[in-house]
């Protein structure tokens, strides 16, 4: 059977436009809120929307805090955000459980003052249900940190039930798909334990139908428990090292390879506080790679994929990496802020586990607060946006440079491939694709000292270097300092 030429030329074209109608590009969303923001949950719908829980305290009225639910369009435009008044309870906290086909989120409120517990969901059009009456636990408040579904559809929830402000414990919560309480456990500090504040953080479903925890039930020391649907504890590994518990997690995720878990958190005290990163296979745990605490200090969440490891926390602000399985830094995103809402700080509960998503193009997402302005993040695989003009669109590479991340001063070297590039200009870019510095290469090489062509230092970030005859694809450099 003979096809036309013009039939070949007629799905070329389809191809093309179905190409071009699916190409990705990432974006920054920001948005002013009039609060004290902190993003708990993030979800990426079907046509790769994404859906984000957070809590906002309105600055102009103490502790007057509302949840605000946001769904941002594919192309990352505000799509609509949806508000839930605590009423009369003086705290809100919002932990999301899972996204269904239809694109709805179910999620659990908790209030303080009260304790009221609640099970909800929103569709895709931001419609908000509730799946169950509020109800009450006689205690001073109750934070979760992570929730998840079941294979049977119960929903189970971890976190933290506070007696007192310093008085709490470690809790488990297992509901039904309406929000019936099926199972509770709390479980406090081990005896002998200098502080009285007990908090499970990170939650997985194991493959036998029990739950893999991470908490911490003792001072400075970190734990992996499992648990049956009851809430029992099965087994119990104490981590290794001197958990810091001041502005991190123990964040736990599932490795692809070979059925592990990798588990991420904060060790060690003021000033040398390393991120460290545990290998759990069975009942072994093992210390895979340490991190540089210039690069990352603390750890909100952790997110595995097939080739590599996303952690987001802190550093001198919100941070992002993307790391290989061995512990190899691909590359890093930073953005201002801290991810902090009043609860938090006052010490009702910690950071939430669940800021990241990703797509099935390997985008990632990442949900975070500044202060009063909310944002949402969206990078391609290659942790940049990108930049819309040519300055992506060079296709060979002949640049190199060296230590990046950098922090005081970084080593720009043009490769032997192009005599051209002896004494050749480099030009840096921010990752908004904006001109900062232009510097000259001499004998191939040029140092740059962070600063821009006016001698202001540049912030923290992302940047791009390209020769200025631009015949070099761009090169990116981390900036930490």
């Amino acid at each position: 059977m003979k096809i036309s030429i013009h039939l070949i030329a007629t799905l070329v074209v389809l191809w093309l436009v179905c190409n071009s109608i699916h190409a990705q590009n990432g974006y920054v969303y920001t948005q002013e809120l009039n609060s004290s923001y902190a993003s708990r949950s993030i979800y990426v719908c079907s046509d790769n929307s994404v859906v984000v829980l957070g809590n906002s305290d309105n600055l102009e009225e103490f502790h007057y805090m509302t949840i605000a639910i946001t769904k941002l369009d594919p192309q990352g435009n505000l799509q609509w955000r949806r508000y839930i008044d605590p009423g009369i309870y003086q705290y809100i906290s919002i932990t999301g459980v899972d996204i269904d086909n239809d694109d709805r989120v179910t999620f659990i409120i908790t209030c303080f003052g009260g304790s009221i517990i609640q099970v909800g969901s929103i569709s895709s059009a931001g419609v908000i249900n509730f799946l169950s009456i509020p109800f009450e636990i006689p205690l001073m408040g109750i934070t979760f940190n992570k929730a998840l579904r079941t294979l049977n559809g119960d929903i189970v929830a971890v976190g933290k039930a506070s007696q007192n402000y310093d008085v709490s414990s470690a809790c488990f919560f297992r509901f039904t798909a309406t929000g019936d309480t099926l199972a509770t456990a709390f479980w406090p500090v081990d005896q002998g334990s200098q502080y009285h504040e007990a908090e499970a953080y990170d939650l997985a479903l194991m493959d036998n139908g029990n739950f893999l925890i991470t908490c911490s039930l003792h001072t400075s020391l970190g734990s992996i428990i499992e648990v049956n649907g009851n809430g029992e504890i099965v087994n119990r590994i104490n981590v290794p090292d001197n958990y810091l518990n001041v502005y991190s997690c123990l964040a736990l995720g599932r490795s692809y390879t070979d059925g592990s878990y990798l588990l991420a958190s904060s060790f060690g005290f003021f000033p040398n506080v390393m991120v460290k990163v545990f290998r759990l296979l069975g009942h072994e745990l093992t210390l895979l790679f340490e991190l540089d605490n210039n690069v990352i200090r603390s750890v909100s969440s952790l997110f595995t994929y097939q080739n590599g490891i996303y952690i987001c926390g802190t550093a001198f602000n919100g941070t992002l990496v993307n790391l290989s399985l061995s512990g190899e830094l691909s590359w890093t995103w930073n953005h201002p802020g801290d991810n902090i809402c009043p609860y938090i700080g006052d010490g009702f509960g910690s950071f939430s586990t669940a800021l990241l998503g990703l797509d099935s193009l390997g985008c990632v997402y990442w949900a975070w607060g500044n202060s009063g302005q909310q944002v949402i993040i969206k990078l391609l695989p290659n942790g940049q946006v990108p930049v819309q003009d040519d300055v992506q669109t060079s296709p060979v590479n002949l640049l190199t440079a060296y230590p990046n991340p950098m922090t005081n001063l970084i080593t720009i070297k043009a490769t032997n491939d192009d005599p051209s590039l002896l004494n050749a200009s480099i030009d840096i870019f921010n990752i908004k694709g904006q001109l900062v510095r232009t510097l000259k290469l001499s004998n191939r090489e040029a140092n740059w000292d962070g600063k821009d062509d006016a001698g202001l230092s540049c912030p923290r970030g992302i940047y791009l270097i390209r020769s200025g005859e631009r015949k070099n694809r761009v090169y990116k450099i981390c900036k930490i300092n």
